[in-house]
């Protein structure tokens, strides 16, 4: 079992960079929110992204998913003949699902000292019609011998790499969905994004192969403001005055507590979401400077009202784009135009003009939804009737 675990600690080591990213910058284009920072001096807008990029997961997914984990497996292990052999984690899609639930269960499993089998993908395989030949390979039906004391635990960080909407694109989610049902030997833990997770439902029923499913929880103001506060105090930042005054002798802590209502409540508690309009509120302003200090950024960084940038319109190619970028939270321009059915030079076109709007990044020739505009775009969406939200 340590052989095991050990090694899953090596292939997360020489793998994280790539799994536990957060926040991409756009290859060519000049993006949401790093347009808005271009009148801060370029050290500070450089070390404030990096400062945001570089805070912790959020303790509230860490023990939601520990929590539901501990109870789903317990469940498992008394009974495995009858009870669920999996528990499904969900995320928005601009959050990186695997950074998330491999750090939890890095945690979780040492503690317990549980065998983890993970599935070693950091993307989508390039040719979508072996995605199922290729899960088989890596996951097998690996049941466990009779002399086995130990369970088993897969895991799979990112359900999106499993399937392509196309028409091949499917037959890695027939292959789950047979090991889930036949083989109760083993324990799955499964990262899926939200809209991608309702299309399964919708074309393949998914949810009834597996068993309980949380939710990922909305950081709460009180959450973002902690989760925040070490960059809040590395740059001294201070917070504009908002249009209400509030009855509070320390002005700035008022002002500071309605932001993070505002945040919270704009980004939906979405940690990315709430980072990206974070720094897009930021504003710069020159301190009075004596001699000593001319060659010096002095300087204050104040917050202003966040807010969410507004969409420009958007005709019904770019909703088809934008939606299916959504569904598998990152995909490769090759993928993109399987999923869509059209020509590459077309897709091509029509996603630059995505990028240089500020919906689509594009980085190591991956393209994902830009955090700042998820809100939007997914009302958007789900306002032309296409499947977002669970249906009733």
């Amino acid at each position: 079992m340590g052989t095991i675990f050990s090694r899953f600690q090596s292939w997360l080591d020489k793998n994280r960079n790539s799994l536990l990213s957060r926040f991409s910058t756009d290859e060519q284009e000049t993006q949401e929110p790093e347009r808005s920072l271009t009148e801060l001096p370029s050290s500070i807008a450089s070390k404030l992204i990096s400062a945001v990029d570089e805070l912790p997961i959020d303790n509230p997914d860490l023990e939601a998913i520990q929590s539901s984990l501990d109870e789903a497996f317990e469940k498992w292990r008394n009974n495995p003949e009858v009870a669920d052999n999996s528990l499904v984690i969900l995320s928005s899609p601009v959050t990186t699902v695997s950074r998330i639930l491999i750090e939890s269960l890095e945690d979780w499993a040492s503690e317990k000292q549980i065998t983890l089998r993970p599935l070693k993908w950091i993307c989508r395989p390039q040719e979508v019609e072996n995605i199922a030949n290729k899960l088989r390979q890596q996951l097998g039906r690996g049941t466990l011998t009779a002399n086995s004391k130990e369970p088993e635990i897969v895991v799979i960080p990112n359900l999106s790499w499993c399937f392509l909407r196309s028409v091949d694109g499917l037959e890695g989610i027939d292959y789950l969905q047979d090991v889930l049902l036949q083989d109760n030997s083993r324990f799955w833990v499964i990262g899926a994004g939200e809209v991608g997770w309702e299309y399964l439902n919708h074309v393949s029923h998914f949810k009834a192969y597996c068993g309980e499913s949380l939710e990922l929880p909305q950081l709460n103001p009180e959450q973002l403001q902690a989760w925040f506060e070490p960059v809040i105090s590395e740059f001294e930042i201070t917070f504009a005055k908002p249009n209400i005054e509030f009855p509070n002798s320390d002005e700035n802590q008022s002002y500071q507590n309605r932001y993070f209502s505002r945040l919270a409540s704009i980004s939906e508690g979405v940690n990315t979401v709430a980072a990206q309009v974070f720094l897009h509120s930021m504003c710069y302003e020159d301190k009075e400077k004596d001699d000593e200090e001319k060659d010096k950024n002095a300087g204050v960084l104040e917050a202003q009202n966040p807010e969410l940038p507004n969409l420009p319109r958007l005709d019904a190619d770019e909703h088809y784009i934008l939606y299916s970028v959504l569904l598998h939270g990152d995909l490769t321009l090759t993928a993109l135009c399987e999923s869509l059915g059209d020509e590459r030079p077309f897709v091509k076109g029509r996603v630059q003009m995505l990028r240089r709007k500020g919906l689509i990044e594009q980085k190591n020739g991956i393209l994902t939804i830009n955090p700042i505009h998820y809100p939007r775009i997914k009302n958007e969406l789900s306002n032309n009737n296409f499947i977002i939200y669970e249906s009733d």
